[in-house]
């Protein structure tokens, strides 16, 4: 691999920069970056890493998107973070890979989340989160991520998130659990043939909408 094909942080700076002069936004697409820390940082303008390969870790916590987040197709080598983050327009993973979990602790989205066939190791952390519009994982995979220290469960985590659209988690495959302890859902849940290996923790949750669970499989449920 050319490391004079893999962009740098003050290279990715430097696009963040002009693209808000000029209006537009950033654009990344099918670039290849070594490694990203924007945390705690305020991103004006939309931003798309559709296709990028990530080579190292990607860091966004309390980073503040003024726009669209777009990841659709992206490639993390290891992890991904965005705890904390505040999103203003809507995220789009949709056929992301991460080899090493996700961190979305905390997040804020005013829009929508979509991780349609989505593909992590490890566990999937968006607990503590606000999600404003829908929430679409449908056909995601969560696989446990084997390391030297040991495994690493796929476990989702949702506990005590506050999502006012929908739950959309359709032929998902889990290889942990799925904890939704204190989920607060405005409209419907869809488990429709979804598989959890391991628990489905539901305590304290409340689903304002319609459940389906048709063809939904799981270890246990745990509903208290």
């Amino acid at each position: 691999m050319n490391n004079n094909n893999i962009l740098s942080q003050a290279e990715i700076e430097k696009e963040l920069m002009s693209a808000e002069v000029a209006g537009r936004g950033a654009n990344f697409n099918k670039k290849i970056i070594k490694e990203i820390n924007l945390s705690e940082t305020e991103i004006k303008t939309p931003v798309s890493f559709e296709g990028t390969k990530f080579l190292g870790r990607a860091y966004f916590n309390k980073t503040i998107f003024d726009g669209d987040l777009i990841l659709k197709s992206a490639i993390f080598n290891t992890g991904l973070y965005l705890g904390e983050a505040i999103l203003k327009g809507n995220l789009q993973g949709q056929e992301l890979r991460v080899r090493e979990s996700i961190n979305m602790i905390g997040i804020k989205i005013e829009k929508n989340i979509n991780l349609e066939a989505a593909k992590i190791r490890g566990f999937f952390g968006i607990n503590k989160a606000e999600i404003r519009g829908d929430v679409n994982f449908k056909k995601i995979i969560v696989l446990n991520l084997e390391s030297p220290s040991g495994i690493i469960p796929g476990d989702v985590y949702f506990q005590n998130t506050k999502i006012m659209g929908s739950v959309d988690l359709q032929e998902a495959l889990i290889s942990g659990l799925l904890d939704l302890s204190g989920i607060i859902i405005g409209h419907s849940l869809n488990l429709t043939n979804a598989e959890i290996k391991e628990y489905l923790l539901l305590k304290q949750g409340i689903i304002n909408g319609e459940v389906k669970l048709s063809g939904l499989k799981y270890k246990e449920k745990i509903i208290r």
